[in-house]
């Protein structure tokens, strides 16, 4: 049995993309990152990843320079991911934005606030 399902697994993988573009740089390394969570979780019966990578897009065009719509998007997919997921789940989806965040070997301020946004919606405890 997978891990997740084909939605839950997008919402993780845009939170991921969110996290690499919210500083305004996307990094080779970030995305390394993310590629490699797709290639390691996304399986054949959901369909291409194609069309799932240009919605991801197309989303994170409008959010990354839109702080109060990113908040506001953040909150909503994490408010409708939380009650869905395992603990297991959302440990793997804070590892994997904690890992794209410090790919770039540099932390900024915004990654930090989405970081802990998520922290608090999933009601985890920093460690």
């Amino acid at each position: 049995m997978e891990l997740f399902d084909k939605s839950t697994l997008t919402t993780v993988i845009f939170l991921a993309a969110l996290m690499s573009a919210v500083d305004g740089d996307i990094d080779e390394e970030e995305w390394a990152v993310i590629k490699q969570f797709i290639k390691s979780h996304w399986v054949s019966e959901f369909g291409e990843f194609k069309a799932v990578q240009k919605q991801i897009t197309s989303h994170l065009k409008q959010l990354v320079h839109n702080p109060v719509a990113l908040k506001k998007k953040v909150n909503q997919l994490v408010g409708i991911l939380r009650p869905k997921l395992s603990m297991k789940q959302k440990e793997v989806l804070l590892n994997l934005v904690r890992e794209v965040m410090m790919a770039d070997k540099k932390i900024d301020e915004q990654e930090e606030k989405l970081i802990d946004q998520l922290m608090k919606i999933m009601d985890v405890d920093k460690r």
